[in-house]
């Protein structure tokens, strides 16, 4: 996408702009500002295209009027965006702020224990972003974004996992990229620059309880989280399960976790027969409910040892292979080789990385390469792009072949990678 004019970005902000005022107004909403705090559909809800549209411009038209200079220096300080609401999320600041009405900077000092001094500079730095207003001075309340913090404590785990214990692990990919910088060994990126440990992350985040606890609620509050795909499961929806399996198809959920996916799946497809296979540990709570379908099956397994259901229609990998370098994302399609029959396909749920071209949205593109830099920092892995998939499949074994990806318009981040397994006849 070519660089816009200040006067071919006013064109596209007032064109799109008035087409979003013009569906409030069909719609009976009334029109919001940042400090509304009664929930309400989001933008991208009422008409996708246009608001991404006017994102886009809108950024636009702040790089082009700070000019070169003032944008990276604001780049270069951003982080203090991340600890200011970490602090904030830390503290458990959003909660202790009534959902309607006000309360004093000094009050929620005392309530959180922080220092009157540092919790006013969080929120006053935090309120530049939206983040809590001061309608008088030491006075604060809600905004629509603190608000959201506080009606969803979930979200808040997610966003502290990142904002806290992941920020300085963030901060070192530089220093680690220096120190390291041809590897693609998981135990030589920024995590162990930034913790010391000579483990690879999974074995940093499991040798601290208080770390893991936190992980794990960080991941159940993204799998709920997606603002107007809240609730839905994207992969169930995105690709055309009883067509291309059959109507009584075995799928295979590999490292699928506490089955969050595969009971959606189960559900919706009641005469599949599902197995979500990870550690027990995984999945042991939601194994024992006694709401769980009838077609819903659990096992232990180890992905980097053979895959012991053999003959499924399908083994499915929910963001599995981008928590791994290339070498081992290899070996866990290998291991799925030997229980293959012909025709069983090999689903693959990740986001796509683009290449080199612009896609349609500059923020969308801004968004899965922030995930890219998180791999990177965590686990020198990353995100992929069709021909990194395409290529995985081949080095696994030449018999899988690659066929087709399948999404949803609402989330075009998120795909599903279909390899078919084709022996010689």
């Amino acid at each position: 996408m070519a660089a816009r004019t200040i006067e071919e970005l006013r064109e596209i902000i007032n064109r799109t702009s008035t087409k979003l005022s013009n569906d409030l107004k069909n719609q009976g909403i009334p029109s919001p500002t940042v400090n509304n705090t009664v929930a309400r559909p989001s933008f991208e809800s009422i008409d996708l295209n246009a608001s991404r549209e006017l994102l886009d411009a809108v950024r636009e038209v702040e790089a082009l009027v700070m000019g070169p200079q003032k944008m990276l220096t604001y780049m270069a300080v951003i982080y203090h965006d991340v600890t200011s609401l970490g602090a904030l999320l830390e503290f458990n600041i959003p909660a202790l702020v009534p959902l309607e009405g006000t309360v004093s900077i000094s009050s929620l000092a005392s309530q959180s224990g922080l220092s009157e001094d540092k919790l006013t500079r969080f929120i006053r730095y935090a309120a530049t972003n939206f983040i809590f207003c001061e309608p008088l001075p030491g006075i604060i309340g809600h905004t629509a974004a603190s608000a959201a913090l506080a009606r969803d404590p979930a979200f808040c785990n997610f966003l502290r996992w990142l904002t806290v214990d992941l920020a300085a692990v963030q901060a070192s990919i530089p220093v680690a990229a220096k120190k390291w910088p041809l590897t693609e060994k998981m135990n030589e990126c920024a995590v162990n620059y930034a913790s010391g440990t000579n483990g690879n992350f999974w074995q940093w985040m499991n040798g601290d309880p208080v770390r893991q606890s936190r992980f794990h609620q960080a991941i159940a509050g993204h799998a709920g989280g997606g603002g107007g795909l809240k609730g839905r499961s994207l992969d169930v929806e995105a690709y055309p399960w009883a067509e291309k399996l059959g109507r009584k198809a075995v799928v295979v959920d590999v490292g699928g976790g506490s089955g969050y996916f595969s009971r959606a799946l189960a559900l919706a497809y009641p005469e599949f027969t599902i197995t979500v296979q990870d550690r027990a540990a995984a999945f042991s709570a939601s194994a024992a409910r006694s709401d769980k379908p009838s077609n819903l099956n659990f096992q232990e397994h180890d992905f980097f040892t053979p895959q012991p259901l053999r003959d499924a229609d399908a083994y499915f990998l929910r963001h599995i292979l981008h928590d791994w370098p290339r070498a081992e994302a290899v070996s866990i399609l290998r291991n799925l080789l030997p229980a293959l029959k012909p025709g069983a396909r090999v689903l693959v749920s990740e986001h796509l990385m683009p290449g080199g071209e612009r896609g349609e949205s500059l923020l969308e593109d801004k968004m899965i390469r922030q995930v890219d830099m998180q791999m990177m920092g965590v686990l020198n892995s990353k995100e992929r792009t069709t021909e990194d998939y395409a290529a995985l499949f081949q080095e696994a074994d030449k018999r899988l072949k690659f066929r087709v990806k399948y999404q949803l318009p609402e989330d075009k981040k998120s795909w599903i990678f279909e390899a078919v397994w084709e022996t010689d006849s």
